[in-house]
């Protein structure tokens, strides 16, 4: 049976483990309304915004650039995550660069030097 996790910014009495014990992400809606009004003010307090802002997040559609939805992910200790957040278009398409630059090259390719990284 799946534990129950008493810390952080969860909504109570909610399990938000999987059979393996991991968390998974969730909604920003479903995880924001979760929270008691006083959590939900340190949430926007500790994500550098207003109770406001994230209450049109998760009520108005209202949807976030990359960077504010990286602080979401951080605040909420990984709860969330950024597959179901609401990104701008522009925040997407970061999202699919940051994403491809991150994987790791095939196996038998290098990278080559810069000529500044050789002296030259």
């Amino acid at each position: 049976m799946p534990k129950k996790v008493p810390e952080g910014n969860l909504p109570q009495g909610i399990d938000f483990r999987l059979p393996t014990g991991k968390l998974h992400g969730m909604d920003f809606k479903t995880y924001f309304t979760g929270l008691p009004i006083a959590e939900r003010e340190s949430f926007a307090q500790q994500a550098g915004t207003s109770r406001g802002y994230c209450n049109q997040v998760a009520y108005a559609n209202k949807q976030i650039e990359l960077g504010m939805a990286d602080v979401f992910v951080a605040v909420s200790g990984g709860i969330l995550d950024l597959d179901n957040l609401p990104l701008t278009d522009r925040a997407a398409a970061q999202r699919i660069i940051r994403e491809r630059v991150a994987e790791p090259a095939p196996a038998g390719i290098t990278a080559e030097a810069s000529p500044v990284e050789q002296g030259a």
